[in-house]
């Protein structure tokens, strides 16, 4: 009697979660049944040299994004481990149009630091273009470049104003349909962009909150002959409509009331014990103040530097050990197929 009990309960309940769970919660029934491409084969790239002249201002872009089976390809150089690329392949005609995501490095790194979330995200139908913040990376370190955080949410707006106007994917890219992602510094970017506005940055304030993060780059002289006020007002760019930022910084740098206006959905990912961006001031304060944010902490004894690519042989050998070693209970590889996982999951429902 029960187990007939149970079968009609099910054959009527059945059809009604699939009416009810695509409307409950904002969740997308689809996610449930959408194969992810975790561990990408190769991805199409190509490499644009951008320059901003009103800002004197170099911006070299590394575009990814999705390429047909046949489309050949071969292994990249560098310190890092990368997914096979088809160099300046044609992109694939599967869709029309693909969604963008546009990625900011950390403070001192470059645009293949995170090339392991963009190949994942070609790899699952989206254009990713990563750039180079001027002076801020790790082979042109300028020390007045790396106390100018502002400039970065322009770099952002810049390219992509060079990729809707003038470049071979403009009518590739769905223009509705535009997200961000960065990490460190870059997630700050992303607040930046998402709506949120920097403090009255006076020079002490700014002295006593970047002495320990610039001391071995910026000296208080070069602090003294910046203008800070340059980092007010906002630079939201409307085009951008989700957000995705990992262990993201400068949180005693923006307004909350500003934080409060994001409109926009922002999800934050940080580790439980992150020493150089401590989570507790950053990623959590963002998270309780942004309408539609959501927070995932990485439990354990994951680093702030989880968020880097896995360094190749040649990487392990010249790279300092904090930036491509974990602890014996972190798994790099498995965390980043999570982490990418659900920054696929994020966009997808965030920009429909």
């Amino acid at each position: 009697m029960k187990k007939k009990r149970f079968k009609w309960i099910f054959y009527f309940a059945a059809p009604l979660i699939v009416l009810i769970v695509p409307f409950s919660g904002g969740l997308n029934l689809s996610n449930y049944f959408k194969t992810i491409i975790l561990q990408p084969n190769k991805t199409g790239i190509t490499t644009f040299h951008y320059y901003d002249k009103e800002r004197n201002r170099p911006i070299v872009t590394e575009i990814w994004y999705p390429v047909d089976p046949e489309s050949p390809a071969k292994a990249p150089a560098g310190f890092w481990l990368r997914c096979d690329e088809s160099r300046d392949a044609p992109i694939s005609n599967k869709k029309s149009r693909y969604p963008l995501v546009l990625m900011s490095h950390g403070s001192g790194g470059d645009r293949f630091n995170m090339s392991w979330l963009a190949e994942v995200l070609a790899s699952n139908g989206y254009i990713v273009a990563a750039m180079d913040h001027y002076g801020n990376t790790w082979n042109n370190k300028i020390p007045e470049a790396y106390a100018k955080p502002w400039e970065r949410p322009k770099d952002i707006s810049f390219v992509l104003d060079q990729l809707l106007s003038d470049s071979p994917f403009k009518d590739r890219i769905d223009q509705d349909r535009i997200g961000f992602a960065g990490y460190s510094l870059g997630g700050a970017t992303g607040i930046w962009i998402a709506g949120a506005e920097a403090t009255d940055l006076s020079n002490a304030h700014v002295k006593a909150n970047t002495a320990q993060d610039l001391a071995d780059i910026v000296s208080p002289e070069i602090l003294d002959t910046i203008d800070f006020s340059k980092a007010c007002g906002s630079y939201r760019d409307p085009r951008i409509n989700a957000v995705f930022v990992m262990a993201p910084a400068l949180g005693w740098m923006f307004e909350g009331n500003s934080l409060e206006k994001i409109d926009i959905p922002v999800f934050i990912v940080a580790p439980e014990k992150d020493l150089v961006v401590p989570t507790e001031k950053n990623a959590k304060v963002f998270a309780s103040k942004i309408a539609k944010a959501t927070l995932k902490i990485l439990p354990g004894e994951a680093t702030h530097y989880v968020f880097l690519n896995r360094a190749n042989a040649v990487g392990k050998r010249f790279l300092e050990a904090r930036y491509c070693e974990d602890p014996a209970s972190i798994d790099r590889k498995k965390l980043h197929e999570e982490i990418a996982k659900k920054s696929v999951f994020f966009f997808d429902e965030s920009l429909r």
